[in-house]
C-alpha cells in the first residue's frame, strides 16, 4: 500500500499524530481520506489506525497523539468505553466521534466527555473539519489554521 492508503503501521511518519479507530475497513478508509482532505495545517498528518477499543487504548498509552477520531461502537470496549477510560486516566485528547448512531442517543456522553460528533452519513471533509475544531475548543485548545495552498 502507498502512503495514500491506511495501514496498521500508519500512513505517514512525521507531523501531527492522529489515531483513527474503527472496526469497519471501508469506514476507516473513508475517514482517512476525509481527514487528509480536511486538514487545514501546513504540516503533515501522521495517521495510525486501530480496529478495536483495546488496541486504541494501547496505542494511546504507547504514543502521544494530538487527535483521536473514534467510532462509538467498537469490539473490545465499545459504546464510549475507550473515551471514558481515557478521561478517567486524565488524558485530555481532543476527540471526534464518528458513528452511525443518532447524535441524541449519545449526546449526554459526548458532552460529559468533551468530544464532538459527526454522523457517518454526514461525514465529509467540511463536517470533519468543523468537528475537529469543536473537539479542540471543547478542551480549551486553540485551532489556528495556517492554510493549505
Amino acid at each position: 500500500m502507498t502512503s495514500d492508503h491506511p495501514t496498521s503501521a500508519g500512513a505517514q511518519r512525521s507531523g501531527f499524530p492522529v489515531l483513527v479507530v474503527d472496526d469497519n475497513a471501508s469506514d476507516l478508509a473513508m475517514t482517512f481520506a476525509y481527514l487528509r482532505a480536511a486538514w487545514p495545517f501546513d504540516h503533515d498528518l501522521e495517521v495510525e489506525f486501530a480496529r478495536d477499543g483495546a488496541e486504541a487504548l494501547q496505542k494511546v498509552h504507547d504514543k502521544r497523539f494530538a487527535l483521536l477520531v473514534l467510532d462509538w461502537r467498537l469490539p473490545k470496549m465499545g459504546d464510549g468505553e475507550v473515551l471514558r477510560q481515557l478521561r478517567a486516566e486524565g488524558v485530555r485528547l481532543p476527540t471526534v466521534v464518528v458513528s452511525g448512531l443518532a447524535r441524541h442517543e449519545i449526546t449526554a456522553d459526548l458532552e460529559s466527555l468533551g468530544a464532538s460528533f459527526v454522523h457517518k452519513d454526514q461525514l465529509s471533509p467540511s463536517t470533519l473539519y468543523r468537528a475537529i475544531a469543536l473537539s479542540l475548543q471543547l478542551l480549551g485548545f486553540p485551532m489556528h489554521s495556517q492554510g493549505k495552498s
